[in-house]
């Protein structure tokens, strides 16, 4: 009973820390987006990430898409997120959810693509390892097909919906410096790339940045777990960063208008 309380406290403080954000999307939104709803109907779709946990379609309490339904200009009508999810398990089996009532998208993918949780094992092990530099060579060369899928699904989504505003979220680096780290930035940097390409055919997306500076797996005080199913995911806190960033992003969506 006393770690349910704590996490029950934890997420009453988390939520609070979330709507200090400022989010208020009646300003947010322009008047002349005849297709937006109040309070946004929003779709979360993308991978482990996403879901709040490593192993099944399930979603924690706080993976951010619940954390955004928290607040009151938000609506989340489907989370379909699944741990394990590809670019192609998003078009196969979770683009379905958007229509065209619908007026936020997020998406987490394209790690799953990488197989990026078997480069953070082999790497976080050791770094400085032979094993560790033949994995980030192996996934630098599956870069450039990433890009196409990753603008593929974005496209869809976008022509799934046309009015919505799509959020796509980078992956938060799970060390601060060496290799794993370098790794973690090539991906998503392709993942930026992408949303780019895909803005630049007149889709309503944006990037959405997310770094957990200062607590990164090989600091004091990480907001990933580091251990059990959930291992190199993001905790209570980081799930708090990922909404938070969202929110910061959605105040700013006049600008994809």
């Amino acid at each position: 009973m006393r770690i349910s309380r704590a996490r029950s406290r934890l997420l009453t403080v988390a939520l609070a820390a979330l709507a200090a954000v400022g989010l208020s999307m009646g300003t947010a939104v322009p008047a002349s987006a005849s297709t937006w709803h109040d309070p946004l109907r929003y779709v979360a779709l993308g991978d482990s990430y996403a879901a709040g946990q490593a192993t099944d379609c399930t979603h924690t309490a706080s993976s951010y898409p619940l954390l955004l339904d928290k607040l009151p200009s938000v609506k989340l009508v489907s989370d379909v997120s699944c741990a394990g999810a590809t670019t192609g398990t998003v078009i196969a089996g979770q683009i379905s959810a958007v229509n065209r009532s619908v007026s936020l998208v997020t998406v987490t993918v394209g790690a799953n693509d990488l197989d990026v949780a078997g480069l953070q094992a082999v790497c976080a092990a050791n770094p400085a390892s032979a094993a560790c530099a033949a994995a980030i060579q192996a996934r630098q060369a599956q870069l450039p097909a990433l890009y196409a899928n990753l603008a593929a699904t974005y496209s869809l989504i976008a022509a799934a919906s046309p009015g919505a505003t799509i959020l796509v979220t980078g992956y938060a680096p799970l060390v601060s410096t060496g290799p794993l780290y370098t790794a973690e930035q090539a991906l998503n940097s392709t993942i930026q790339g992408a949303v780019t390409s895909v803005a630049a055919a007149g889709a309503h997306i944006r990037y959405v940045a997310v770094a957990f500076t200062g607590h990164t797996a090989d600091s004091p005080y990480p907001w990933f777990v580091l251990s059990g199913p959930n291992i190199f995911h993001p905790n209570v806190l980081g799930n708090l960063a990922y909404a938070a960033a969202i929110a910061r992003s959605l105040l700013a969506v006049g600008a994809l208008r």
